[in-house]
């Protein structure tokens, strides 16, 4: 059997593709993981309740990263590229699609929390959801305390160059 440079190309574009995809699944699962296990750890959730809200959770989640969240970050990886000259239609078109994107996070939210008010107990849902804030916030101040060591090196290192 032969195979052609062109096959061959295919082939390993395909399977570097399908790594760096299972590397972005990775890390999603885990933080999904995280954020779960978060939210069960500090609510009072029935076995049913637990059960219920995993599944809905899991559904949700992917939902959102799939639906919204990737497209977000293209969107935003797409307006950090440089541009020359960047019409008003086009500014307005990226305004748009990152408002729509938006839209729909908060519908697909929303329908989440309406489909655990069903199964679960009213006062847990809303202590669902803010500890999925606290997290969320949680999240932040870890990346920013992240971003500030990083930026804190720089200058160290900047500094001891200068001195050298």
């Amino acid at each position: 059997m032969k195979f052609s440079f062109s096959t061959l190309l295919i082939l390993l574009v395909t399977v570097s593709s399908n790594q760096i995809l299972a590397q972005k699944s990775k890390r999603f699962e885990e933080f999904k993981e995280m954020k779960m296990n978060f939210i069960l750890k500090n609510t009072d959730l029935t076995k049913n309740e637990k059960k219920s809200f995993e599944i809905l959770f899991e559904n949700y989640e992917n939902k959102y990263h799939d639906e919204v969240w990737v497209l977000k970050k293209k969107v935003k990886k797409e307006l950090y590229q440089p541009h020359d000259t960047l019409s008003s239609e086009n500014a307005s078109k990226y305004i748009n699609d990152y408002h729509c994107l938006e839209q729909l996070g908060m519908t697909i939210k929303l329908e989440r929390n309406q489909k655990l008010l069903e199964s679960i107990r009213p006062d847990i849902v809303i202590k669902i959801l803010l500890k999925e804030m606290e997290f969320d916030q949680e999240m932040f101040k870890r990346l920013q305390n992240r971003s500030k060591r990083s930026l804190d090196k720089s200058k160290e290192k900047e500094e001891k160059e200068k001195k050298k």
